[in-house]
C-alpha cells in the first residue's frame, strides 16, 4: 500500500517557512507585477489539508480576482479603498451578498476569496451569529512553484462593522464582535471556545480580511476596471482610472478587433428630430453607453468593465464581466 504524506511540501520549521512565502522576488514594478500574476494564477494548485471533509481550493475559486499591485506605473494609483474600522466602514447592509475575490502582492502572494453564505447554507452549517463566511484562502510557494489552498469558515455579528478604533485594541474586544471559527461541513462542528485557540495574529488576519473585503466591493462599485485574461484560461480583474483608459487607447497596446470608440458613456441629451418638411422637434435621450469594450492587450484577452453604480442607471445591452460572480 502506497503511503501518502499530507501537506508534506509544507513540513518545514518556522523560517524555512517564512523564507518559502516570503515576496522578496518580484519587484514594485506594476506592469512586472501583472505579468507575474497572470503567470501564477495558471500555475499548480496544491492543498494544505487542514481537515480531510472540506472541498478543494482550485485555481477557478479565484477568477475575476481583484488585482491589488501597486507601484508607480500602476494603473489605478488613484483608486483608493476606504480603510476599514472607520465611519465608512461598509457593511451587509449594503453589500448583502458578498463575494469578494483578492490577489494581492506585498510580503507575501496571496489569494483570498470571501463569501458571504445564504441563509439555508448558514442554517445548515448550525450557524447562530448573524452572518457566516467561507473564506479561501491561497498563498504561493515560491520554492515549490505553487500555490497552497485552504478555507475555513466564519460567523460574527453585527457589532463587528461597529467596532471603530478598538480595531487595534483586540485584547479589549467583547469576544461577541469577534469572528467565531465554524465548519464548512454539516456533519462536523468546532469547539465554542474555538477562537481562543488562534492566536492574537490569526484573529486580527481574519478580521481584516472580511472588513477589507466590504471595503474592496464599496470602491469597486464605482471604479472602472479591465478583465485580464490568457485565451481559455481564468483572469484576473484591474481597477483603473478611466483617464488611463483613453490614454492606452492611443497606443498600440490596446488593439480593437474594430477600430470603434472605446465603451464610454453619453451623457443624457435632447436630439433634434425632423417631423415634416420645414418643422423640427427635439426627443430626450437617456444617458447610455456606446462603444467597444473587448480588446487584446499585451497579447492578453481584455475587456472593459464600468462601474456598477454606472451601468444600474443607464440602458444597454452589452454583456459585461461581474467580479462579485
Amino acid at each position: 500500500m502506497k503511503t501518502s504524506l499530507l501537506n508534506k511540501d509544507l513540513a518545514l520549521d518556522e523560517r524555512q517557512f517564512n523564507e518559502a512565502v516570503t515576496n522578496d522576488f518580484i519587484g514594485t514594478n506594476f506592469m512586472d507585477r501583472l505579468e507575474w500574476a497572470m503567470l501564477m494564477i495558471q500555475q499548480n494548485f496544491q492543498q494544505m489539508r487542514l481537515a480531510e471533509y472540506l472541498p478543494s481550493v482550485t485555481r477557478n475559486h479565484f477568477d475575476k480576482a481583484y488585482l491589488i499591485a501597486g507601484g508607480e506605473d500602476a494603473l489605478n494609483n488613484q483608486v483608493k479603498f476606504f480603510r476599514p474600522f472607520t465611519d465608512l466602514q461598509a457593511s451587509p447592509d449594503i453589500f448583502p451578498d458578498l463575494n469578494i475575490k483578492v490577489m494581492t502582492f506585498e510580503e507575501t502572494i496571496q489569494l483570498n476569496k470571501i463569501r458571504q453564505l445564504d441563509m439555508r447554507t448558514k442554517q445548515a452549517l448550525r450557524s447562530k451569529l448573524h452572518y457566516a463566511y467561507e473564506i479561501s484562502t491561497a498563498f504561493y510557494n515560491k520554492k515549490t512553484e505553487a500555490f497552497y489552498g485552504f478555507k475555513s469558515g466564519y460567523e460574527l455579528n453585527r457589532g463587528f462593522f461597529e467596532l471603530g478604533t478598538k480595531f487595534d485594541q483586540v485584547a479589549k474586544v467583547n469576544f461577541a464582535e469577534l469572528p467565531n471559527p465554524i465548519s464548512l461541513h454539516p456533519n462536523y462542528s468546532v469547539p465554542r471556545n474555538a477562537i481562543t485557540m488562534l492566536t492574537k495574529e490569526q484573529v486580527v488576519d481574519v478580521m481584516r480580511l472580511i472588513a477589507m473585503s466590504y471595503q474592496v466591493a464599496m470602491s469597486m462599485y464605482y471604479e472602472w476596471s479591465i478583465y485580464i485574461k490568457e485565451y481559455d484560461n481564468i483572469g484576473l480583474i484591474v481597477p483603473v482610472e478611466p483617464q488611463i483608459l483613453s490614454e492606452l487607447y492611443k497606443t498600440s497596446l490596446m488593439k480593437f478587433e474594430n477600430k470603434r470608440q472605446m465603451v464610454h458613456f453619453v451623457k443624457e441629451h435632447y436630439r433634434r428630430k425632423i417631423a415634416s418638411p420645414g418643422e423640427n422637434y427635439s426627443i430626450f435621450v437617456n444617458r447610455y453607453l456606446r462603444g467597444e469594450h473587448r480588446f487584446n492587450y499585451r497579447g492578453f484577452y481584455a475587456e472593459v468593465i464600468p462601474p456598477k453604480y454606472d451601468l444600474l442607471r443607464a440602458k444597454t445591452k452589452k454583456k459585461f464581466v461581474d467580479g462579485s460572480k
